[in-house]
């Protein structure tokens, strides 16, 4: 049998169906995995395997009960740490909250979670409170000089390495896609109002989402399926997002927009928009049209995000900056306090803007008939961090966080979900696909990237593979 902790969401769970895995083994495997890759790529904050494998033992319990709670049951999931998990210290990546005491409860999405049976494992590395500024310890498992994600960076690389399955991340201007993209994995934002931020860290209520990364695409429809109350879920899809997004892929032909000049607006690398077009190819070659237009609005997001994400910062963390302000972070502080200086009017004007852009995007689906828009989810593949710039209203180009952000604001802002898959691995280097999609859309998003993941598999290489040698060759 293969290596359980090479398994994805929905080959564990058929393998814990059908009886030839049990969770224990699942969970140990992982554990198991976290000890070979923690020395190379340090994506977790905190890891509870003996509450974890407690947990396991539970789910086998049920299910040879035949009281197995659905798919997720017995599945190993790890959580950024912005988000509470009962037993687990929160410290969002701050010196702030390093003597964090273990959380009194569950977050509602970590609820629903555990719920669902999944196992929780443990809390992954996220940048200082999910601002992107700093450096967390994790490493891209690639390549240890080059940028391994945004702020769900333990997320993306644990699942890369194979650390769990599944992890949630949050994203408040791409911060679950960006991570998919350089870590060749599958990244959802979901469409707002599906999964519940309470009980998480947030930088903004109007723009945070918390989403799945997984290594495919049918993984992160599972999660999802998770963690999303079964009411708002069987209300938004008439059932799980599992078996819509099956049957869409079973269903009629789809169209897809694309506008390849924004993408060098945007400053994206010649080599990444080799890739997606024959990423876009190879979907053409399954029945999917490809339309050109003119997209050129979704530049506007940038802008309007950034007034709002940082002017609803200031309150989340007013009265933490008043008992440790020396403990943030100076960048941190930079941009909590450029949120606070931001007006009323201007706070106003850019929801204006934010409802502009959802009815534009809306209508220009619908007018064209898309089921989605797609483009580079980043400019480039990991830049070094030595020469990176962080600045968030830098310029595009490929070594820009501006340019990531401004490629996938409009998700955000709007509410609209968008995925990220991958689409290659130029100079080794993986890049991302990003399909941006109507409200409550995702099954259809998750429904192209099943498509294109039959057409080419993603998870050829896994890093630091004890099959391909020493983690050094795996990088290579």
């Amino acid at each position: 049998m293969t290596e359980a902790w090479r398994l994805g969401v929905e080959q564990a769970a058929a393998a814990l169906a059908d009886g030839s895995l049990t969770s224990a083994e699942l969970v140990a495997a992982s554990v198991e995995r976290i000890d070979v890759t923690e020395p190379h790529v340090h994506a977790w904050a905190f890891v509870d395997a003996e509450a974890a494998l407690a947990q396991a033992r539970q789910s086998d319990a049920r299910r040879r009960a035949g009281r197995a709670r659905g798919p997720m049951d017995g599945i190993p999931v790890g959580v950024k740490d912005v988000i509470d998990v009962a037993g687990m210290p929160t410290r969002g990546g701050s010196v702030s909250l390093a003597d964090a005491a273990p959380a009194a409860r569950d977050a509602a999405s970590v609820a629903l979670l555990r719920r669902a049976g999944g196992v929780l494992l443990g809390k992954a590395h996220t940048y200082e409170f999910a601002f992107g500024q700093g450096q967390p310890p994790t490493r891209n498992p690639r390549d240890p000089d080059r940028y391994a994600g945004g702020s769900s960076i333990g997320s993306g690389v644990a699942v890369a390495v194979g650390d769990a399955p599944a992890m949630l991340g949050t994203d408040t201007g791409g911060s679950i896609r960006n991570p998919a993209s350089i870590n060749g994995i599958v990244g959802l934002k979901p469409s707002a109002g599906l999964v519940p931020t309470d009980g998480a860290i947030t930088i903004s209520r109007t723009m945070d989402a918390i989403g799945p990364l997984t290594a495919s695409a049918l993984g992160s429809a599972l999660v999802l399926d998770a963690i999303t109350d079964p009411v708002i879920r069987d209300r938004a899809f008439a059932g799980t997002v599992a078996d819509r997004a099956r049957e869409v892929l079973a269903g009629t032909r789809a169209r897809i927009g694309v506008d390849r000049a924004l993408w060098r607006t945007w400053g994206v690398a010649e080599p990444v928009c080799a890739a997606v077009d024959e990423s876009l190819a190879q979907l053409a070659g399954s029945g999917v049209e490809i339309v050109e237009l003119d997209l050129s609005f979704l530049d506007s997001a940038l802008t309007a995000g950034l007034v709002i994400s940082l002017s609803e910062s200031v309150p989340e963390h007013r009265s933490r900056l008043r008992a440790g302000a020396s403990d943030y972070l100076p960048g941190t502080r930079i941009m909590i306090a450029t949120g606070a200086l931001i007006g009323q009017a201007d706070i106003e004007l850019a929801h204006r803007m934010r409802h502009a852009l959802r009815a534009r995007i809306e209508l220009t689906l619908r007018e064209h008939r898309l089921r989605a828009i797609a483009a580079p989810t980043l400019p480039a593949g990991a830049p070094l961090l030595a020469t990176m710039a962080s600045e968030l209203t830098d310029s595009a180009g490929e070594e820009s966080l501006g340019s990531a952000l401004r490629m996938l604001s409009a998700a955000n802002l709007t509410g609209l979900p968008g995925l990220g898959i991958p689409s290659g691995e130029p100079g080794g280097r993986p890049v991302g696909l990003h399909l941006l999609g109507r409200m409550h859309g995702d099954a259809e998003l998750i429904a192209l990237g099943m498509r294109h993941e039959a057409m080419s598999p993603w998870r050829v290489r896994i890093p630091v593979d004890p099959r391909a040698g020493s983690p050094q060759d795996a990088r290579q």
